[in-house]
């Protein structure tokens, strides 16, 4: 779910220090229409324009996301400045970036003007299959989500200046509005169960974000946090109590945000955790399946973490690590296969120079065993499945390209599946239903801009559901090619070209 905000429009500059080498990035990020959308450039790399596909803010902090490079950076911005955080592929690093004028590079004299483009676009006759309005429009539709029955699809859908929620039967076709748009912009939505939407809006123009709560249909509409001058934000979903999510807000205190365990229906609200030390703020909650807090990470002196873990006898928390700013030390699941309510699988670094995956002993504070690493990549991830026992599915690290590797006998038959069916092209799995029967995969390459389809389990069938650029015909389009040449100092490069395809 995405929370955009508002004032962080501009060009913003930082440099990453990699194993003694620096690496400048550089996000650019423009308002449209209440919505904000963003650009990743890294010189040095030769990599511009890459999209920033999630930019979330409250006014105070920000979150900025990159899904084609797995990369996150949270901050918290202090005037021409924000402060924060780096992570892509198990890797995290501070790094802070400054608001800069971004200009041209060269000798801007020597670009045409305006006059001079237009007098070139008039002598140019022809007639063309594509306008260059096709190339560079951008798609009406996002957030792209499946029910928890997996019978709908919803996403946003530009109508002018606005952009509702839309469901779409997927037996039929059906399209129906569920959330429509009003004065404040909608910044973002999620199911909760099979007849309950939730959705994010601001309130007043404040930036003291509200969830609200609809039917699929739209009715049954409620402000779920009516408080004045309070924030609101999504924590967790609770597969197992169809009713009820866990936020974050600043309700009893406005410098400090706390647990809530909320039902949709109601409003009706449980505080999980107070928390008495605004000084060292909380960065993080852990929750298991059942929305019991387990543990907690807390800033300190601002450059240190300590993690907290609660003893499952007393309920009491104590101190499990003290870590530096770059080590990592982060629970990606309980291990709910095993008889040990203390064991989970923990992504770390703190025993190796790469991030791994183990399973630790929470309230013995050792690793068990090691579950899996890479010998020259960090570890970025894991899925386990929760219709078949919480069995692994797959491991993925970040290589040369993301690289996911099956672990389940359904996994790699599903895998398999889609390798013969998306041939030269990236897919992956951004959404599946509750039962594990229907899988939403995104199909993405070079000459395509995006498709996205549905997998049935049962049927082993895969169908188009929406195309991103149905204007764009990828036959057309011209490919992508790797390429490797020597620099005049005797370097070998490597790149990328593209070429019309009649070259």
């Amino acid at each position: 779910m995405g929370v955009n905000a508002q004032s962080v429009s501009g060009d913003w500059k930082g440099t990453l220090s990699v194993q003694g080498m620096n690496l400048d990035l550089i996000f650019h990020l423009a308002e449209e229409n209440g919505s904000y959308s963003g650009t990743l450039d890294v010189p040095v790399q030769g990599a511009t324009g890459i999209p920033v596909d999630k930019v979330e803010t409250d006014g105070k902090t920000i979150k900025l996301g990159v899904s084609a490079a797995q990369i996150i950076y949270n901050g918290a911005l202090q005037g021409d400045s924000i402060v924060g955080n780096y992570e892509q592929a198990g890797m995290s690093l501070p790094l802070t970036l400054k608001r800069f004028e971004s200009k041209l590079p060269g000798i801007t004299s020597l670009v045409s003007s305006e006059e001079e483009l237009q007098a070139l676009k008039l002598s140019d006759k022809g007639d063309y299959k594509y306008r260059v309005e096709d190339y560079f429009a951008k798609p009406k539709a996002s957030s792209f989500q499946l029910s928890p029955n997996g019978k709908y699809l919803s996403y946003m859908e530009k109508d002018g200046l606005k952009n509702h929620v839309y469901i779409k039967e997927i037996a039929t076709g059906k399209v129906t509005r569920a959330i429509e748009e009003k004065e404040e912009p909608i910044k973002g939505y999620g199911w909760v169960n099979d007849s309950r939407l939730i959705f994010v809006m601001d309130k007043g123009g404040n930036e003291n974000y509200h969830i609200y709560a609809a039917n699929t249909d739209g009715s049954n509409l409620m402000d779920l946090t009516p408080f004045e001058g309070v924030r609101a934000m999504m924590l967790n979903e609770l597969k197992d109590q169809k009713d009820y999510i866990i936020i974050s807000m600043n309700k009893d205190n406005k410098q400090v945000f706390e647990p809530y365990k909320l039902n949709v229906n109601t409003g009706a609200l449980e505080k999980l955790f107070e928390n008495n030390d605004p000084a060292n703020p909380i960065q993080g909650y852990d929750f298991d399946k059942d929305g019991t807090l387990r543990g907690y990470t807390k800033m300190v002196n601002g450059v240190e973490m300590e993690y907290y873990y609660k003893d499952l006898q007393s309920g009491k928390f104590t101190l499990l690590k003290k870590m530096k700013w770059d080590d990592t030390f982060g629970i990606m699941s309980f291990n709910y296969a095993s008889n040990h309510p203390d064991d989970a699988y923990v992504m770390t670094n703190l025993d190796s120079d790469k991030t791994e995956i183990v399973l630790y002993d929470l309230k013995q504070n050792k690793v068990i065993k090691k579950v899996f690493s890479n010998p020259h990549f960090d570890v970025s991830g894991m899925r386990l499945s929760r219709k078949r026992n919480y069995e692994i599915d797959y491991f993925a690290y970040e290589g040369e390209k993301y690289v996911i590797l099956p672990q389940s006998t359904f996994f790699k038959d599903f895998s398999r599946k889609m390798a013969n069916e998306f041939k030269d092209v990236e897919y992956y799995v951004t959404d599946f239903d509750d039962d594990e029967t229907k899988f939403l995969i995104v199909v993405q390459s070079d000459r395509v801009y995006g498709k996205y389809y549905e997998y049935d389990v049962r049927a082993g069938e895969f169908s188009l559901l929406y195309d991103l650029m149905p204007q764009l015909d990828p036959d057309d389009m011209a490919e992508m090619k790797p390429i490797t040449f020597k620099s005049r100092d005797g370097l070998t490069l490597h790149g990328y070209i593209t070429l019309p395809k009649a070259a």
